[in-house]
């Protein structure tokens, strides 16, 4: 594989199934993301775009095809061996924050972190914290927050970990336009200050036409994309 390539798929399929009705959610996805590349995916509700993003996070078992991470063919692993190298190389900004109720936000913060066993300074967390303006909520707990605060302590702890790949499920969901721009400022910078890849899904076109390239996604099929906003047809 290209060693400037950080992911790289190979005809990925997957497979939901309900009692006895299989659903394939991806259709022989095939997509590459360069090593310090900021790319989106966009498509409509349903159209496979948190699925291939779980997929390539290890999350989700594919029905065939391949998920290449860092040279790490992660589909092939064990359960625990893609837990440990989630744990060690991917982070993950979710729909739902998934913080932990009964730590504070800055224990919450350094949790993935400290996982990983990852060094860091304390004025590491504090400089994310003022970034995402959460600066005073540092020992407050989650359930005193928010929805939108609590996305912002979920974003802080995937950053604080230096991933190699950062996946980010609508990120800026919960936030409104001026704060999504700051995190939107602040995963640029990521990726441009620390060489950071992120994939990140989402609806809100302005945001997506901030990355370098925007994946478009319709039935489970990547059908064009975008790079440095002059579409061309994918053959993906």
């Amino acid at each position: 594989m290209d060693q400037n390539i950080l992911v790289k798929t190979e005809s990925l399929s997957v497979d939901f199934t309900s009692g006895k009705i299989v659903f394939r959610a991806l259709h022989c996805v095939n997509a590459a993301i360069n090593k310090g590349e900021f790319v989106s995916i966009v498509g409509v509700s349903g159209s496979g775009k948190t699925t291939l993003l779980n997929t390539i996070g290890g999350l989700i078992t594919p029905a065939s095809g391949s998920v290449v991470v860092d040279g790490v063919r992660i589909s092939s692993l064990s359960e625990e061996e893609r837990t440990r190298f989630r744990r060690e190389h991917i982070g993950f900004i979710f729909q739902n924050d998934n913080l932990i109720p009964s730590l504070n936000v800055f224990q919450n913060i350094c949790f993935s972190a400290w996982l990983a066993k990852k060094e860091f300074e304390i004025d590491e967390v504090r400089t994310l914290a003022r970034q995402l303006h959460i600066e005073d909520k540092l020992m407050e707990l989650p359930d005193d927050l928010s929805g939108g605060q609590r996305q912002r302590v979920a974003i802080a702890r995937a950053m604080l970990a230096k991933p190699a790949l950062l996946l980010a499920d609508e990120p800026t969901g919960s936030l409104d336009s001026a704060n999504g721009r700051e995190l939107m400022q602040l995963l640029r910078a990521a990726v441009r200050e620390q060489g950071m890849t992120v994939l990140m899904v989402t609806h809100n076109e302005e945001f997506a036409s901030l990355t370098d390239r925007i994946l478009h996604i319709e039935d489970g099929r990547i059908i064009a994309e975008d790079s440095a906003g002059r579409p061309c047809r994918s053959g993906v």
